[in-house]
C-alpha cells in the first residue's frame, strides 16, 4: 500500500520560510538593542537613560523603532534654527549598519544551508 501526500513540498518550504522569518526577527532584535545601547552611551547627559527599542513588527513585517522618549532628544539629534545638531542616534546606526548586514547574511546562509 502506498500513501501519497499532496503538498508536502509546499508545506516544508513554508515551514523553512517561517524559521527564516524567525531568524531575521531575532537578528534584527539583537541589533536594535545594540544600537540602543550605543546611542545611550553616545547621548549627552541623562538623555541616554530614555532611549528605548520598540518592536513594531506585524505579521511577516519586521521593524524596530529606536528613539528617546524625552522631548529634547529630537532637538539634539536634528538641531534647531538656533542650535546646531548634536546627533547621537544616527552615527551609531550608520556605524553599525555593516554589522547588521553581515549578521543578516550569515543568519540567512546558515538557515538555507540547513535544508
Amino acid at each position: 500500500m502506498t500513501i501519497a501526500v499532496k503538498g508536502l513540498d509546499a508545506l516544508q518550504r513554508r515551514l523553512r520560510m517561517r524559521r527564516l522569518e524567525e531568524d531575521i526577527y531575532m537578528c534584527l532584535s539583537l541589533e536594535a538593542e545594540a544600537i540602543a545601547a550605543g546611542a545611550a552611551v553616545a547621548a549627552p547627559g541623562r538623555l541616554g537613560e530614555t532611549i528605548e527599542t520598540i518592536d513594531e513588527s506585524a505579521g511577516s513585517y519586521t521593524a524596530f523603532a529606536i528613539g528617546t522618549t524625552h522631548r529634547a532628544g529630537r532637538f539634539l539629534e536634528f538641531g534647531t534654527r538656533t542650535m546646531r545638531a548634536r546627533p547621537f542616534l544616527w552615527p551609531v546606526f550608520r556605524a553599525r549598519l555593516p554589522r547588521i548586514k553581515h549578521a543578516l547574511t550569515e543568519s540567512l546562509r546558515a538557515r538555507l544551508a540547513k535544508r
